[in-house]
């Protein structure tokens, strides 16, 4: 059997290869990454196997603090102001959009409440690298280009909230059967997520201050990275969300450290890289094949709720705000792409609900196996749909006109 040292290195090999020659074809990274995971795990060639992948929690853990610690290092509150007025109500109702359409498909084909408040909640998830990607790609640049960069830059931290929110209640529903209350639900959701908040906020007003006493750069990082695996240690004793702490983390660290906090977290991120190929195929090595047929139904009920949540969502909250007729338009056909945090959350979810009995093993199982199998249309159709989203508003290649506007 392989060792965890192992299982790891033919993880970060296997995926960089598997992510480079995605990008040959023009699909995200992060699906070739998933993708290999797929073929490496049980339901394939049985590289991966179940007891292998129990061994590895750490790596999870290490990457979703990551993950958490870069989303709150994008959000400086100059820059939240600034777009607070025109974008909130799009990302706020495309989010809870997607949320209250997927939390209510999936309880209505289902009857099981847990399951369909944990899918709702990582549906508010979208993917920003396939955004970019697309963007790249056309050299699109003009008032829907921007806006629609802006929503993917902070729709992950709405989601991580969202998501502290459904599991709680999922898990306080888990735990108390049929007599659970309200009452209780809401205490379990207090204490996961504000607790979360207050530790990474006291982190950061902790260590903020320290950065700029360390005379080099590897010194920053190394306090940084310790005080982020710290975070998700005492989150998960606690019982906090980990997600929100190293996030609330992150976000304290971008507007109150006296130093260059952005470089700290573009070093966090490369330091984190290979971990991160390793997290998504072993992400994708929990994939059971076997189950797809009998997942079929609630896959496609999952994607279509989805979709008509983010795109009746982002419509309604661009005319509340007065957006341009183009992002009207067409700003949701942008969102629909989902891959890396969410199928973070959906580890999270292997590794939270298996300890709740049968039934939270069961959530377990389908949440990963739904999120995995619907990331691969959702990473061949999204892209698609943004990309002809942002021809239809007449932005592609004119980033290569702006320079020529300027000349006299």
């Amino acid at each position: 059997m392989l060792n965890a040292l192992e299982v790891m290195g033919i993880a970060i090999v296997a995926g960089l290869a598997a992510g480079r020659l995605a990008e040959r074809i023009s699909v995200p990274s992060v699906a070739g990454y998933v993708v290999v995971g797929v073929l490496l795990g049980e339901s394939v060639f049985g590289v991966f196997n179940a007891t292998v992948l129990d061994r590895m929690g750490i790596v999870g853990d290490l990457a979703l603090g990551i993950i958490a610690f870069s989303i709150g290092g994008e959000l400086e509150w100059r820059v939240v102001r600034r777009l607070a007025r025109s974008l909130f109500p799009i990302v706020l109702l495309e989010a809870f959009g997607a949320m209250v359409a997927v939390t209510g498909a999936v309880w209505w084909l289902t009857a099981d409440p847990p399951l369909a408040l944990v899918l709702g909640a990582i549906s508010a998830a979208t993917a920003p690298a396939a955004t970019i990607m697309v963007v790249r790609e056309l050299r699109a640049s003009g008032v829907l280009t921007r806006t629609l960069m802006a929503v993917v830059g902070i729709d992950d931290a709405i989601a991580l909230v969202l998501y502290g929110v459904g599991s709680a209640m999922a898990k306080a529903m888990l735990t108390g059967g049929a007599e659970v209350s309200w009452t209780a639900v809401g205490a379990a959701a207090g204490w996961e997520i504000g607790g979360a908040l207050a530790l990474g906020a006291a982190a950061g007003l902790a260590v903020g201050p320290l950065l700029s006493r360390l005379d080099s750069r590897e010194h920053v990082l190394s306090l940084a990275v310790g005080a982020l695996v710290g975070i998700a240690g005492v989150a998960e004793w606690l019982d906090f969300s980990p997600l929100l702490a190293n996030m609330t983390f992150g976000v304290l660290l971008i507007n109150i450290a006296p130093i260059s906090t952005r470089a700290l977290v573009e070093d966090v991120s490369l330091l984190g890289a290979p971990i991160l190929i390793g997290f998504f195929v072993l992400a994708g090595a929990h994939l059971r094949v076997d189950l797809l047929p009998a997942l079929g139904l609630l896959g496609l009920v999952y994607l279509l709720a989805r979709m008509a949540g983010k795109v009746s969502g982002a419509w309604l909250g661009a005319v509340l705000s007065g957006a341009d007729p183009q992002v009207r338009r067409n700003i949701g056909l942008g969102l629909l792409s989902q891959v890396g945090i969410a199928i973070g959350l959906s580890l999270v979810v292997a590794n939270e609900f298996s300890a709740y009995g049968e039934a939270g093993r069961r959530l377990a199982v389908t949440v990963i196996n739904v999120l995995l199998a619907t990331t691969v249309v959702t990473e061949v159709v999204g892209p698609w749909l943004t990309r002809q989203a942002l021809i239809r508003a007449g932005e592609a290649g004119r980033m290569d006109e702006e320079p020529r506007r300027t000349v006299p």
